[in-house]
Formats: C-alpha cells, sequence, structure tokens
C-alpha cells in the first residue's frame, strides 16, 4: 500500500508541475486549480500498483506530451 501511495503523490505532484510549466509556456494569465492532476495521481497509483512501477513515468510523460502541445498550440494562435 505504501507504493501505491507514493504514486500517487509522485503522479499528482508531477501532474501539478507539468500543468503549472504548461500554463506557464502558454501564456495564460489565470488558471482554476485543474481536477486533472488527481485523476493523473490516482491513474498512476493504480496502474503501479496493479501493473507494474514503471506505469508512473509513462503516464507523466504522455501528460506531458498532451499539456505541452496544447500549450504550444494555444501560444502560436
Amino acid at each position: 500500500m505504501l507504493i501505491a501511495a507514493l504514486h500517487f503523490l509522485a503522479g499528482t505532484l508531477g501532474s501539478l508541475l507539468i500543468f503549472v510549466i504548461g500554463v506557464r509556456i502558454s501564456g495564460a494569465k489565470g488558471f482554476s486549480a485543474p481536477f486533472g492532476v488527481v485523476f493523473v495521481g490516482v491513474a498512476c497509483a493504480a496502474l503501479a500498483h496493479f501493473v507494474s512501477q514503471w506505469a508512473t513515468p509513462a503516464i507523466l510523460l504522455l501528460y506531458a506530451i498532451s499539456v505541452f502541445g496544447e500549450a504550444i498550440r494555444d501560444r502560436s494562435t
């Protein structure tokens, strides 16, 4: 259970950091607290517990690609 808690914490904090960097890149002046970071944390904990501990870095990588792609697209418009 400790492994799942650590992966939840790592997934939540990692996705929050990715989200904040993505918002800064996009140039947004303000934003509301994202619920998606909690969802990413739960997904990281569940997949780390049931599938593999390598699921957390994979999920964070996919989330980063998504957020940074959207930020770059928003910045170009």
